[in-house]
């Protein structure tokens, strides 16, 4: 027993000798390592940059470290600068880039880095690589010449490195500043501040440029932007952006919430504006641009876009007819005359909105009392929305298609035509209502026009509109059966509603029309001509011209 007790206790022996020594091996290589690597690091890093500009570029750091053991790589202080002598030598033999950067960064953390693979095999592998506190200044100039024959990335590397491969890229709280010259010599200049630069499977070697699941050599590019919040020149409303995200790899830019808050309520926007005008609150959900032009938004500021889509939201607008109209007038302000007035070039394919609920309401100054319209399951196709002559040229038609519930049991679909770059304003709109309780309508009809609606079935109307901005020409015809309304008048005492019964009889015996067709004749139609109110919007004369041809078949035009 002590015999095998002994051979034990020395086998114990050397192994932990052998631990040991192996372990003392392993901390002096890697602290061998660690230094000589260390030094080499700092070494290669500039002599890189500048191999792979020609001298353009020097790059200066405060310390650089690796911890062979752990796999990673801090650089503290980056700083990357284009020398302006070699730029100017570069100028002169027309050989300079196009694109000129400023890059600094509070410090750079490569991980799982493997050095074997970098010094010995000339290849560069990293499972992610942090970027904290960059800050990078892009000039493109589109005035300068270049001869040379591009090269690729890999062409560049290849000299010095088979291939180099990072995980993830992570660039947080990036600022970010655009400066392109254009060929006129004029400027543009976009700033960015808190961008998130997320990028994927990045990998630069001889087969990743041709590689049909990447984009400029990774998977994909993720860009976020801190949530945005400004005021409106007038300072009436917030503008708030959120959840904004850009996917380089699908050319698409989403924003999770687009909302206009007014930042007084309705009482002290009033008396901000001292005049009638519509306050808006409006909130739109998930809204996603596809095949998104960033070249184009950037570089000329125009939008260019094949798909808009947004999912979900509501719209708000309230105006007190209590107060004076503004001076002025609305010409020239239709959808389609406002879309050619704006200075930002413009040109979406179609554009899909689902689930959007739109509610107007208006306070009487006759009942001192508020009506409200609304449309809710909004869901609405337009297609071909451009101010840009050349495309115009080539089809001045902008379609709106809509279907709604409108007014809680109303099935509404409606076709809006607007004739682009038309100084007239021209349009048209068709549209059909189905199955309505007239009943439903007494929430507008009660405080702006005091009168209920008693029954009334709406089996269908259908209308035809076509005008500009000055007039309407329209033909309404509406199906019913059991019309029945009651005129009232308001006790100011106590604001509240009472029935006219004598005229209410008198209207409903010999005024208006119980039903369309009434027994024994054929449907009554109407034909209007409305003059617009200048001073009213575009929604204002469609209404009152679809208004009036009701009023005319339901044979209540003079109540």
């Amino acid at each position: 027993m002590a015999k095998n007790g002994f051979n034990i206790r020395k086998l114990i022996k050397i192994v932990l000798i052998t631990f040991g020594s192996l372990l003392l091996l392993a901390i002096a290589t890697g602290w061998y390592l660690n230094r000589h690597w260390n030094t080499l690091l700092k070494r290669e890093l500039p002599g890189y940059v500048a191999a792979l500009s020609d001298s353009l570029y020097t790059v200066k750091f405060k310390d650089l470290h690796l911890d062979v053991l752990s796999g990673s790589v801090t650089v503290e202080k980056v700083v990357m600068i284009a020398d302006t002598a070699i730029y100017r030598q570069l100028l002169a033999q027309q050989r300079a880039p196009t694109d000129i950067y400023t890059f600094s960064v509070d410090k750079l953390e490569l991980k799982y880095f493997k050095p074997w693979r970098y010094f010995i095999g000339k290849e560069l592998s990293a499972s992610s690589l942090t970027v904290t506190g960059p800050s990078i200044i892009m000039e493109q100039n589109a005035t300068v010449i270049d001869t040379s024959k591009p090269k690729t990335a890999y062409q560049n590397i290849s000299a010095r490195m088979k291939s180099i491969f990072i995980g993830k890229l992570a660039l947080d709280s990036t600022n970010f500043k655009y400066i392109f010259t254009r060929k006129d010599s004029s400027r543009v200049v976009h700033q960015f501040h808190n961008l998130r630069v997320h990028i994927n499977d990045f990998l630069i070697d001889s087969l990743a440029l041709d590689d049909p699941t990447r984009f400029l050599y990774a998977r994909n590019y993720e860009i976020g932007m801190k949530d945005y919040m400004n005021r409106t020149r007038d300072s009436l409303y917030w503008i708030n952006v959120r959840g904004i995200r850009y996917d380089a790899a699908l050319r698409t830019l989403h924003i999770g919430r687009f909302e206009v808050q007014p930042r007084y309520d309705k009482v002290a926007f009033q008396r901000k504006t001292g005049v009638q005008q519509d306050r808006y609150e409006m909130i739109l959900n998930d809204i996603s641009l596809h095949d998104l032009n960033p070249r184009l938004l950037l570089q000329e500021q125009q939008i260019w876009a094949q798909r808009v889509n947004m999912q979900g939201g509501s719209v708000e607008i309230y105006r007190n007819r209590m107060l004076p109209m503004p001076p002025g007038n609305k010409l020239g302000q239709y959808p389609h005359q406002l879309l050619h007035k704006l200075k930002l070039p413009l040109s979406i394919d179609t554009l899909i909105a689902s689930n959007i609920n739109i509610r107007y309401t208006e306070l009487s100054p006759v009942t001192g009392q508020s009506g409200h319209i609304n449309f809710s399951h909004v869901h609405g196709q337009f297609r071909n929305i451009t101010n840009i002559d050349s495309l115009v040229a080539k089809n001045r038609h902008m379609i709106a298609d809509v279907d709604a519930v409108f007014m809680q049991s109303g099935k509404l679909t409606a076709r809006f035509d607007f004739s682009l770059n038309d100084k007239a304003g021209h349009f048209a709109v068709s549209g059909q209502l189905k199955n309505m309780n007239g009943k439903d309508l007494n929430v507008v009809t009660k405080p702006l026009g005091k009168i209920e609606i008693r029954s009334c079935d709406i089996q269908e109307l259908t209308f035809n509109i076509k005008g500009d901005e000055r007039k309407a020409d329209g033909h309404v015809n509406m199906l019913y059966q059991n019309l029945k309304i009651a005129v009232l008048k308001l006790d100011k005492d106590h604001k509240e509603f009472k029935r006219k019964g004598l005229i209410s009889l008198i209207a409903n015996s010999l005024v208006i029309n119980e039903s369309n067709p009434l027994k024994g004749e054929k449907p009554r139609t109407a034909t209007v001509t409305y003059q617009r109110d200048i001073q009213k919007s575009y929604f204002n004369l469609v209404w009152k011209t679809l208004f009036t041809g009701v009023k005319d078949i339901a044979g209540a035009g003079n109540l």
